[in-house]
């Protein structure tokens, strides 16, 4: 029983290696790419004087109150933006699992091997977790490792905190697509309803940030709970709890693809 499930997920890790190393290298070239001009810009008291220069809410929404050091100037040019482009790796890895492997017709012959269903959720739930831990990998060691070639003041467990705080939202929102995956027979649809519900969150946040009157909706926001790792570090409470969202995301998924017929 356990063997088969193992078996997924080397297949299923296989699978995703070329673009889980195609994703960490791009994400980890672009914040290399900032540590390494993250010098250029001068002393921190100027820094500061231009931060001060744009509204507060527009200060507060994306970040930039602190540019003068490597940790607020990675924070706002990388770290606060890296969820949308990163979260489409679970999204589209998760999508595929089901409703695309349907839709290519080889989702029927998957489970003609003696393959409960709920293995493959969870084979393909565990797998994408692990790829995206490995992705976060590459974009830590970029960007540290470019940050001690260019003599940038940036610590090790600091950066370690910021890439790791990546994983847990971006694993919410492909257990989400996994749900979707699991409901649907359509992999278009089953990536365009997370996508959307990522971008919704995302401005649910900025726009409580920017406005009094919708503050209150900021908690309902998943990015409400993601923080500022590379500032404040990682908020362990707020890491489990989306991890275990996550999970229970992928748990509904397993229940409803064990309760719904296959179209072939």
């Amino acid at each position: 029983r356990w063997g088969t499930l193992l078996a997924l997920v080397g297949y299923t890790l296989r699978l995703q290696r070329r673009s889980a190393l195609i994703w960490g290298l791009a994400l980890g070239l672009y914040s290399a790419a900032i540590v390494a001009t993250f010098p250029t810009f001068g002393a921190a008291e100027q820094m500061d004087q231009l931060v001060q220069m744009y509204p507060e809410g527009m200060r507060e929404a994306f970040n930039i109150e602190d540019m003068g050091t490597p940790e607020g100037f990675l924070d706002s040019q990388v770290f606060s933006l890296a969820p949308l482009a990163l979260a489409f790796f679970p999204i589209l890895a998760c999508a595929g699992a089901i409703a695309g492997a349907e839709e290519r017709g080889t989702l029927d012959v998957l489970l003609g091997n003696p393959l409960p269903r709920w293995q493959l959720v969870a084979g393909t739930f565990l797998a994408t977790a692990i790829s995206l831990l490995a992705i976060v990998a590459v974009v830590g060691l970029l960007t540290y490792g470019t940050a001690v070639l260019f003599d940038v003041d940036l610590p090790l467990l600091t950066t370690a905190e910021a890439v790791l705080n990546l994983w847990p939202v971006c694993l919410f929102f492909g257990g989400l697509a996994l749900l979707c995956s699991a409901l649907f027979h359509r992999r278009s649809l089953a990536v365009a309803l997370p996508a959307s519900a990522l971008f919704a969150a995302y401005l649910a946040d900025v726009l409580g940030e920017v406005s009094d009157d919708l503050e209150d909706l900021r908690p309902a926001s998943v990015f409400y709970y993601y923080g500022t790792a590379i500032r404040d570090g990682i908020d362990w409470s707020n890491f489990a709890g989306l991890t275990l969202a996550a999970l229970l995301l992928a748990l509904l998924a397993a229940f409803a693809f064990s309760r719904r017929d296959i179209y072939t």
